[in-house]
């Protein structure tokens, strides 16, 4: 009963209620009536949001009106005295390394030796500064000076782990863009197919992964093959997996791998937006005439053949974005106020970045060899004479 409480008005079909008081705790909407914004916004009208700069820059009063910053001090704080800050060695702006993104050693402060940074040894959880796997690695605070931190390692670089995956969002995008609709899905790629030629494409698009060429040449992938995209297998693509499962057969990621010149070596990438696979999308990639990804009995459509970008990352947990002595500013309005709150100091899930292995499973082309914009010349690194060509701009005589 505590939820249907919770959300009474949601059951009353009156969720204007809940916005309404959104509005009424908003600085920058204070004073607007959500119903008339809405009548209005029927109508084409818009509202302006009340803030001093268009668009909103923030610190603005603090640093022209001379008003209070969101601290205990009320001024810029550049040393935090409260105990988690201490403990995990954060108390003064550092560096940390990624606990999973990076080729290095995870998850180590980089600076040098300082008699303000003593942060707890990981004895004071009952672990060894040798413990490197990946729930334990979360809380060791090892000091690392910048110039020594190269000859480190990821622990799991021997087992030809090689590239940091990041998951950003689209410049152009936001959350589900590219599922929404099939057109979207077409220009998100690029090189969708509205034919679907290769019908082990999912969809219309399709998820893929980004590759500098150099790299993907070195591991044996061409441009527009299909290949898994592995994790750390203590915990990923879930705890306690079995390859001979079902559930490792949904979960583990394949996708295709797009050659781009514009990625540092070492890094991959894949956009964060897509639908990942179900079990009824396996089912339907698996047994719909058409192979179409989508659950034959929900029509839920993924942008994945199996897995997705979110196979291979997880969650971390970072003890001072969830402190409970920090001084902040509420989420709604001016109060400042100590602890936890959502979305000020927090633990967050996205966007994620890991440490992967990158294997070839297939082709680019169904009928096997080079996919066929590779094929065809159009790729980076497979650049016909006519296309290069073109790219200097010899297909135009200025006269």
């Amino acid at each position: 009963m505590r939820f249907v409480d919770m959300w009474k008005f949601v059951h009353d079909g009156r969720v204007d209620v809940y916005l309404q008081r959104i509005i009424d705790n908003s600085s920058t909407l204070k004073g607007y009536d959500f119903d008339t914004l809405h009548e209005n916004a029927k109508q084409g009208i818009p509202a302006l949001l009340m803030t001093r700069t268009t668009p909103k820059s923030l610190g603005y009063e603090q640093i022209h009106d001379n008003l209070p910053w969101y601290t205990k001090t009320g001024r810029l704080e550049f040393y935090r005295e409260e105990p988690e800050f201490l403990n995990y060695g954060e108390n003064l702006p550092v560096h940390r390394e990624p606990v999973d993104g990076t080729p290095y050693e995870p998850n180590v402060i980089v600076a040098r030796a300082h008699a303000f940074i003593q942060p707890e040894a990981p004895t004071a959880y009952g672990k060894a500064w040798s413990d490197l796997s990946a729930e334990d690695r979360q809380v060791r605070n090892r000091v690392v000076a910048p110039d020594a931190l190269a000859s480190t390692a990821h622990p799991l670089k021997a087992q030809s782990f090689t590239h940091v995956f990041i998951t950003p969002k689209y410049r152009h995008g936001a959350h589900t863009t590219p599922i929404d609709l099939d057109m979207v899905a077409l220009w998100f790629g690029p090189f969708g197919d509205i034919y679907r030629h290769d019908k082990r494409m999912p969809w219309v698009g399709e998820g893929y992964v980004d590759l500098n060429p150099a790299d993907a040449r070195a591991l044996g992938i061409e441009d527009g093959d299909y290949i898994w995209l592995d994790g750390d297998p203590q915990d990923r693509p879930y705890r306690g997996w079995t390859a001979a499962s079902t559930e490792y057969k949904v979960a583990r990621c394949k996708l295709r791998a797009r050659y781009y010149p514009g990625l540092l070596p070492g890094v991959a990438r894949s956009w964060f937006h897509m639908y990942g696979a179900t079990y009824g999308s396996v089912e339907g990639h698996e047994t719909n005439p058409d192979k179409l990804a989508r659950n034959p009995r929900t029509n839920y459509q993924a942008m994945f053949r199996y897995g997705s970008h979110q196979s291979a990352t997880r969650a971390w947990l970072r003890p001072t974005m969830s402190t409970d002595s920090v001084a902040r500013k509420t989420y709604f309005g001016q109060t400042v106020g100590e602890g936890y709150e959502m979305d000020v100091n927090t633990v967050t899930g996205a966007p994620k970045e890991s440490f992967v292995k990158l294997t070839r499973a297939e082709d680019g082309d169904p009928a096997g060899g080079l996919w066929r914009p590779a094929r065809l010349g159009y790729r980076p690194g497979y650049e016909t004479a006519a296309f290069l060509q073109f790219l200097r701009g010899e297909f135009v005589e200025k006269v």
